[in-house]
């Protein structure tokens, strides 16, 4: 322990052993300084007090110059300076525990005030609280106004007692570590899209309490995904963690920018008062953004769009103003500036999409979200083979027609959460065999996250489903850099899982790509086979093309689906051209499997 020095008393020197700059460093990583009571630190002193019989035990760091309690029992202060006269920087000095059994007869101590004074202590002994790099960050002490002994097994009870003090430490870290990455983004490490929602929320709050405003902005990289396919994931790495810098660098303290995912960042701004607050934010951010990056040995310029809206005027509530910030972003990006304000004159979106959007946001969470399957049957003998799983969304109101929360879950992002949610669901069904073989939809915004076949990894370990079972169905429109394409397949195929091509003639790809891509299922989309069966030119027409199609297929052995089959003349018909497997409401339309028992 240590108190100011006696006037009349030479101080002797105690210059620590080893890198005190290390050991200072050890101590503040841990957060323990000047941080609040905790119980399970209180419980230690008080029963290690107990246990030796001692008034007085106390668990101290020992700062710079000071020396501060993090838990004590029978002494009154939370902290002393350190001054050269604390006995626990004495103690930390030693390789073992420090027994002092009388302090007015050890020439090292005999002279401190905490000996003389008030506190008049007689007995003393501390361990040291080392971290596993070797590192004194204080001590777990004893002290007694009466001289005492402490016998070898004392010792070693109270170098135990210590390892708990460091096991609890070492856990607490572990904890606020763990809190630390639940908030924020590993890339870069800005807040994420949790630790926004907070914050935005807060903001808000405050800034109603205080007649004020908070702009929201929504920024995204155009052009990123080039960067990706050209240069490569971690060359878009450095890039991500460079912009997050400089925008870091483009706001007050008090504002937050956050990584919402891939090459999209938010940023709010909080106690705007005028909109020329925001205009000097967006100029220092046109500063920033228009120096080129230097990434993988290459200058690049980086264009950007964003979206700004304001709080309370376009909103009170948080995911609308995130919706309307993202609609004025894809204005901005439509016309070709570098930012747009949210107006509702201009933004297509109108109020029903805003709220829509927003309760999408709360859709997963309140259960609204159901995956219904439609059957996939063989073209010989219509037997059943497999199902499509399909996301349905039953509001309070009813149900919301997937061609309405789609779109509108691909244009904010969302789509990636529920393209998890339904993969994970449709496992799960498989794996308890509450369903066959099922196919799953990928959308181009899921495929091109990067680390998806790791994804798809996690959900596959996490449900046990065999990965033969799974059948995921790509978009055309992710095939357009054909080479990062064939590698995330490739990926895929190596988990197990099965792939198709979806919806196969309405966008880039062509049956000469698709031969050098691990594809073992081609779907014809329905817009074929709906002039299928009808007489004249555009029936003739679509039987044709379909026959092709199932013809050049079936030569690089790939199988077939023909979706929206709904009259059993064009069954036939898709049987006649050997289509493989057919679908449509003419087996079963899109349904929830039966509850269980």
């Amino acid at each position: 322990m240590l108190l100011a020095r006696s006037p009349a008393a030479v101080p002797p020197s105690f210059d620590l052993v080893g890198d005190e700059g290390g050991r200072l460093r050890a101590l503040y990583e841990t957060g323990l300084l000047d941080s609040a009571p905790e119980a399970q630190f209180d419980r230690i002193v008080r029963l290690v007090a107990r246990h030796f019989g001692k008034p007085t035990a106390l668990i101290s760091l020992v700062d710079r110059e000071r020396q501060w309690f993090k838990a004590r029992v029978g002494c009154d202060v939370s902290e002393t300076p350190r001054d050269n006269h604390s006995i626990c920087s004495l103690a930390i000095e030693q390789s073992g525990v420090l027994v002092i059994p009388d302090a007015t007869a050890d020439p090292r101590v005999r002279d401190f005030e905490t000996v003389t004074g008030s506190l008049n202590v007689r007995f003393y002994a501390g361990a040291p609280l080392v971290t596993p790099d070797g590192f004194k960050l204080g001590t777990l002490c004893l002290l007694d106004t009466q001289p005492g002994t402490f016998s070898a097994d004392d010792v070693l009870a109270l170098q135990e007692f210590a390892a708990l003090v460091m096991d609890e430490i070492a856990l607490r870290r572990t904890v606020h570590e763990l809190d630390r990455l639940a908030l924020n983004d590993p890339l870069t490490g800005l807040p994420n899209r949790t630790h926004f929602r907070q914050h935005l929320t807060h903001a808000m709050r405050r800034a109603s309490q205080r007649s004020e405003r908070v702009t929201l902005c929504l920024l995204d990289l155009n052009g990123f995904k080039l960067i990706n396919d050209s240069l490569g994931h971690a060359a878009g790495d450095a890039l991500l963690q460079e912009v997050a810098q400089r925008l870091q660098g483009c706001v007050s303290t008090g504002d937050l920018v956050a990584r919402m995912g891939s090459d999209e960042f938010t940023i709010v701004l909080n106690d705007v008062r005028s909109a020329q607050d925001t205009d000097v934010v967006l100029r220092r951010i046109e500063d920033a953004l228009r120096r080129p990056f230097m990434v993988a040995g290459q200058e690049l310029w980086m264009n950007w769009s964003a979206g700004l809206s304001i709080y309370p005027e376009d909103s009170r509530d948080p995911e609308r103003l995130l919706s309307q910030a993202d609609a004025a972003m894809n204005r901005a990006k439509q016309a070709g500036y570098s930012y747009a304000y949210f107006n509702v004159a201009h933004d297509r979106r109108n109020p029903h999409d805003i709220e829509k959007t927003a309760a999408l946001h709360h859709a997963i969470e309140r259960g609204e979200l159901q995956v219904y399957y439609q059957p996939v049957v063989t073209a010989s003998d219509h037997r059943l083979i497999g199902h499509e799983a399909l996301v349905r969304w039953n509001r309070p109101g009813g149900m919301v027609s997937p061609a309405e929360f789609i779109p509108l879950a691909e244009a904010t992002g969302q789509i990636l959460n529920i393209g998890a949610f339904v993969l994970r669901q449709a496992a799960l069904d498989a794996h308890t065999r509450r369903i066959g073989r099922v196919s799953v939809n990928v959308s181009a915004r899921e495929f091109e996250q990067p680390g998806y076949a790791e994804q798809v990894r996690a959900v596959l370990e996490e449900t046990g489903v065999n990965p033969d079972l799974l059948v995921l169905e790509i978009t055309e429109s992710s095939l357009l850099n054909a080479e990062r394409a064939g590698a995330v397949l490739n990926d895929l195929r190596s988990l197990g899982v099965r792939l198709a091509l979806d919806d196969f003639g309405t966008g880039y790809s062509s049956l000469g790509a698709m031969s050098s891509l691990p594809v073992q299922i081609l779907k014809i989309d329905r817009s074929f086979t709906r002039d299928l069966g009808r007489e004249g030119p555009a029936g003739t027409r679509a039987l044709e093309v379909i026959r092709a199609i199932v013809t050049l297929a079936g030569a690089m052995e790939v199988l077939t689906v023909a979706e929206g089959v709904e009259t059993p003349l064009q069954a036939a018909l898709l049987r006649e051209v050997r289509c493989t497997f057919l679908q449509g409401f003419l087996f079963g339309r899109p349904a929830p499997l039966p509850a269980l028992d």
